[in-house]
């Protein structure tokens, strides 16, 4: 079937139409994506001051799901 199907539990799924079924897997398939992305994405310059620095250390999410870096 589709992603969805190994993240949701067969009795959920057959109470959802088709419809619903393609956006939560586009959204699971969106989801996973931005992870991958956000595990191999690296800064070059500081976005809080600008400035170019060899490695910035995160430093935790901001209550709105914002990466936070120490510079």
């Amino acid at each position: 079937m589709t992603r969805t199907s190994k993240y949701l539990n067969q009795d959920t799924i057959v109470a959802l139409q088709s419809f619903q079924i393609e956006k939560i897997d586009c959204e699971i398939t969106d989801y996973l994506n931005t992870n991958n992305k956000m595990n191999t994405y690296r800064f070059e310059y500081c976005p809080k001051c600008g400035c170019y620095h060899l490695r910035l250390v995160k430093s935790g999410f901001a209550n709105s799901g914002k990466q936070m870096l120490r510079c």
